[in-house]
C-alpha cells in the first residue's frame, strides 16, 4: 500500500499503513515460509521494474558516450535523464543507501530481512546512536533528512514510507529489544508474533492451492498498480479514507479497554498500549483498502466491519507482546504457565508440577517444556527431578 492511502481518524491524527513486524519462534519452526509465499508478488513487480531500468540504463549509458553536440545534433536531449531504480522490496542494506532508495521510490519501501537480528545489531554500528533515531522517524512516517559524508549528496523525503518484517529466535529477544532498545520505544514499535509452537513443523501432502496464489498475486498487483497523484516535490498525494461514526464508536470502546491494560501494566507494556492505539488505526486502514481492492464494498469511508477487524488484531498483537515481555523479564510466557507457576511450592518435584498441570488441563509433554524452558529464568533444577523457584515478581 505504501503512501497511496492514509486514514483521517481526527483533524490531527492522519496515519500511513507502516508496519514493524517480527516473526519468533526457535530455528526450523516454520517462520522463513510464509514470509517467502507472500513476498511472491512483490519479488515480480521488482524483477519487471530490473527489466525496465537496465533497459533505460543501456540507453541512458549509449547517449552519455556521445558528445553534447552529437546527441544534439541526433535529436537527443543535450543532457539525458538519468534512469531512476525502482524497487519495493529490501533485503539487505545500510541506512546510508536506504536514504538514496527511499528518496528514489517514493511509493514507499519493505524491507525484508530473513534474521532480523542482523538489522538490529547493526544499529548505530557506525555511528552513536543515529540508525536507531532513524528507524523511530521511519515509523511515524516523519520527514527526514541525511547527508552522505563523502559524496556530499543531500536527500530530504518529506513523507518516507518504510515498513520492516524478519524473523528471530526467543533466545535472541533479550538482546536486541531489552535495555535501552525497550526504554527509547524502539521495542514497542514492533509487532511481535509468538505462537506457542509445540511440535516440528510437519510436511504437508498437498501445498497452498493455486487458486489462492493466485487470488494473492491480482491483490497485490491491484494495490500496486493504483494510479496516483504526484506534488510538485515529487512526492504521491496519498487517498485520503475517512470513519464512518460507527467506526468511530467501535474504536473509543476499544480505547476504554487498552486503557484499563495500560493501568494494571508496567512501564513497558503500556509503551505497548501506546503503540496500539496508533496500529489500530493502521489495521483500519489496510483491512479496509484490502477489502475495496477484494470487490466486498465499494463505499470509501471506513466502517464498522473494518474497525471490529482491526480491534480483534490488535489485541492480538496485546497478547503476543506480554508473553514476549514475560520471556525477556524471565517469567513464565503464557497466563496458564503463570497460573501453573503460583501453585507450585518453593521447591517442588516434576510429579508435583505434572499434577498441578493436570488440574489447570495441561499436557504431561506440555508441563515438562514448562520446566524446561524455566531453567536458569523462573526456575533451578537442583537435581534430577527437584526444583526451586526464583522469587519474580509478575505484575
Amino acid at each position: 500500500m505504501g503512501n497511496l492511502w492514509e486514514a483521517k481518524f481526527t483533524s490531527t491524527m492522519r496515519v500511513s499503513p507502516i508496519l514493524y513486524m517480527v516473526l519468533i519462534g526457535p530455528p526450523s519452526s516454520g517462520k522463513t515460509p510464509p514470509l517467502r509465499q507472500a513476498e511472491i508478488p512483490l519479488q515480480q513487480h521488482d524483477m519487471d521494474a530490473d527489466v525496465a531500468y537496465n533497459r533505460l540504463k543501456q540507453e541512458y549509458d549509449r547517449l552519455m558516450q556521445m558528445s553534447s553536440k552529437e546527441r544534439q545534433e541526433q535529436g537527443f536531449p543535450e543532457y539525458p535523464e538519468k534512469p531512476v531504480h525502482k524497487e519495493i522490496l529490501v533485503i539487505d542494506s545500510t541506512i546510508e543507501k536506504l536514504f538514496s532508495i527511499i528518496k528514489d521510490n517514493p511509493h514507499g519501501i519493505l524491507v525484508l530481512v530473513n534474521e532480523l537480528n542482523k538489522l538490529v545489531s547493526n544499529l548505530n554500528r557506525y555511528g552513536k546512536g543515529s540508525d536507531e533515531a532513524y528507524w523511530i522517524e521511519f515509523f511515524d512516517g516523519n520527514q527526514v533528512k541525511y547527508e552522505r559524508k563523502g559524496s556530499g549528496e543531500y536527500v530530504n523525503v518529506f513523507r518516507p514510507y518504510v515498513s520492516v518484517i524478519g524473523g528471530t529466535q526467543p533466545g535472541l529477544l533479550s538482546k536486541m529489544f531489552a535495555g535501552e532498545r525497550a526504554a527509547s520505544g524502539f521495542t514497542t514499535r514492533f509487532l511481535k508474533i509468538f505462537p506457542d509452537i509445540t511440535q516440528m513443523p510437519k510436511w504437508r501432502r498437498s501445498g497452498m492451492s493455486e487458486d489462492v496464489s493466485l487470488q494473492w498475486e491480482v491483490i497485490i498487483r491491484q494495490v500496486l498498480e493504483t494510479p496516483c497523484e504526484y506534488d510538485s516535490n515529487g512526492e504521491i498525494v496519498p487517498q485520503v479514507l475517512e470513519f464512518s461514526q460507527d467506526a468511530i464508536d467501535t474504536l473509543f470502546l476499544w480505547e476504554e479497554r487498552i486503557e484499563q491494560e495500560w493501568e494494571n501494566a508496567d512501564s513497558y507494556m503500556q509503551g505497548v498500549c501506546g503503540k496500539l492505539k496508533t496500529y489500530v488505526i493502521r489495521f483500519c486502514l489496510i483491512i479496509h483498502v484490502m477489502r475495496l481492492v477484494c470487490g466486498e464494498m465499494a463505499d470509501e469511508k471506513i466502517d464498522e466491519k473494518s474497525a471490529k477487524a482491526a480491534c480483534t488484531l490488535a489485541d492480538y498483537f496485546l497478547e503476543m507482546d506480554k508473553r514476549v515481555h514475560n520471556l525477556v523479564s524471565n517469567k513464565p510466557v503464557d497466563t496458564v504457565h503463570q497460573q501453573l507457576y503460583d501453585m507450585l511450592e518453593g521447591e517442588f518435584t516434576t510429579s508435583d508440577a505434572v499434577s498441578a498441570g493436570s488440574s489447570l488441563g495441561l499436557s504431561e509433554r506440555t508441563v515438562k517444556r514448562f520446566l524446561r524452558n524455566g531453567i536458569d529464568n523462573y526456575l533451578k533444577k537442583d537435581r534430577h527431578g527437584v526444583y526451586t523457584k526464583f522469587e519474580i515478581s509478575c505484575k
